[in-house]
């Protein structure tokens, strides 16, 4: 448990020697600034994917129920389920998180109709998903637009999409992610990783800050948050 609580601290809290340090310092940002505009004290929230559950500590004094699914067993994850297929109520949830999840499901349009579906009326998914991102496993289906989102999200009535970074910063933090991959030898990785990634990593942030761009063609990642209309719809009565 030791070693998934690291994970997830070090994704929360990236360093500057992690080669994604720009997208995942980006993702905590804007999901803190959406998680501080939901109101509520007593908050029921769905971890799709929760393996190790990074963004947690963001309601932790407003939870009264969080719950984590996954395929894949580890001592954070309550229920082993599909996505595609979520073994609860209709309306049993206030906010449903899937961080990096949607390009892992075959069909991405059931699992947004199944988070909509256990939200409760005026619930909100906060979810990221990979654009312009290499291939991390050979069990990704899928990388996403602007557009595509907006129809994966259909189900939802209101639907808000921000690059996590934009394309200036996606190129730094693709060429950090590279030069990580390639390097054959491990000597040569941990050079890598506390003399240039770091270095990387403070240009792609101060390119970020000086906002040269707002060219979103190259990001890496968007997050998003779909709210669910606050009226159910008839099916759900």
């Amino acid at each position: 448990m030791e070693s998934l609580s690291k994970i997830a601290r070090q994704r929360l809290h990236p360093s500057l020697t992690n080669p994604n340090y720009l997208v995942l310092r980006s993702r905590r940002l804007i999901f803190n600034s959406w998680a501080r505009e939901i109101s509520g004290g007593h908050l029921t929230v769905l971890d799709v994917g929760g393996r190790y559950q990074p963004y947690r500590p963001l309601f932790a004094d407003r939870l009264q129920r969080y719950v984590a699914i996954d395929v894949e067993a580890t001592e954070f994850v309550d229920v082993i389920a599909d996505a595609q297929s979520l073994p609860f109520a209709t309306a049993s949830f206030d906010v449903v998180i899937a961080t990096q999840v949607f390009e892992y499901i075959a069909k991405p349009d059931h699992a947004a109709k199944e988070m909509c579906r256990v939200l409760k009326p005026g619930g909100v998914v906060l979810a990221s998903l990979a654009a312009c991102a290499p291939r991390f496993g050979d069990t990704e289906y899928w990388r996403f637009t602007p557009l595509g989102l907006r129809t994966l999200l259909a189900p939802f009535a209101e639907v808000e999409i921000v690059p996590e970074l934009y394309s200036l910063g996606s190129f730094v933090r693709n060429t950090n992610l590279a030069l990580t991959t390639f390097l054959r030898y491990q000597p040569a990785r941990r050079i890598h990783s506390v003399t240039l990634c770091p270095l990387l990593n403070l240009f792609g942030r101060a390119l970020e800050g000086l906002k040269l761009t707002s060219n979103d063609q190259f990001t890496a990642n968007y997050s998003v948050r779909a709210r669910k209309a606050e009226v159910r719809s008839e099916a759900e009565v």
